[in-house]
């Protein structure tokens, strides 16, 4: 047995009890609403379609694609039937796997995965801690972020996020320098849109925010767009926009989020 499938096996006890093994011990119906991210060495991965989610034994599983091609794999994939046989090489390994099952072959050593990979809207789904002990990849767990770093070059990383100290506004002309429904891009005011200090995040940049808590925006986190500016807004200040009256945003008051910038 070699020293790579070895790692597997003895990983599979430590990091089930572990935070960095990716469980929880919330519910799963709780974990839904908790966003998982994965972040590779600096850089928080986007994921534009298909987001991580728990599976019914608590086990974090990732879009494949999006996670194995910023570890430097090459993806393959062809449809057998019902499932998806993927194929993944870089110069040190080959690793197979089709979805639905729990085996897969790591330079044609079979290993156990601990949930069955899946297949689901259009997009394939392992077990995060199966892709980072098969790339050989040591993992960081922020517990406080639900943040898996997988450290690519083999160094220590932060979270990526900053600290930032949000307010909400609305579409009133009033807040928006006479100009209502619209950014300071020209594009209308949607959930999504903020407003911040272009010296501080460069406008057009896309960010991931969290941390913030009011029943207008979506739970746990959302993805959102700089493309809005305020008088006010200076430094690390940001804006949210919310559907609603001024009145009705009122409740929001000043909150602090961490924010997330995507790479392009």
């Amino acid at each position: 047995m070699n020293k790579l499938i070895k790692g597997l096996t003895s990983l599979a006890v430590s990091l089930t009890v572990l935070a960095g093994g990716f469980l929880s011990p919330f519910t799963t119906a709780q974990a839904a609403e908790m966003a998982v991210k994965v972040q590779v060495n600096d850089d928080l991965i986007h994921f534009p379609d298909a987001q991580p989610f728990l599976d019914g034994n608590h086990t974090t599983q990732v879009p494949l694609r999006f996670v194995t091609e910023k570890l430097g794999y090459t993806v393959n994939w062809q449809k057998d039937g019902s499932q998806i046989k993927v194929t993944l090489n870089n110069d040190k390994h080959t690793i197979t796997l089709v979805s639905g099952q729990k085996e897969a072959s790591i330079d044609d050593s079979m290993v156990v995965l601990d949930g069955a990979s899946q297949y689901q809207n259009g997009r394939v789904y392992v077990p995060l801690r199966f892709l980072s002990t098969a790339a050989g990849v040591p993992v960081q767990w922020d517990a406080s972020s639900n943040l898996a770093i997988l450290s690519k070059d083999g160094g220590e990383h932060a979270p990526d996020y900053q600290i930032f100290e949000s307010t909400a506004y609305s579409a009133d002309p009033s807040e928006n320098g006479g100009y209502g429904a619209f950014d300071y891009m020209g594009n209308p005011l949607e959930i999504g849109t903020v407003a911040v200090d272009p010296s501080v995040i460069p406008l057009g940049t896309k960010l991931y925010i969290e941390g913030y808590s009011f029943s207008g925006l979506p739970k746990g986190g959302m993805y959102v767009y700089a493309t809005d500016t305020g008088g006010a807004i200076k430094g690390n200040r940001m804006d949210i926009f919310i559907p609603g009256s001024r009145k009705s945003l009122r409740s929001f008051g000043f909150q602090k989020i961490k924010v997330y910038q995507i790479p392009n």
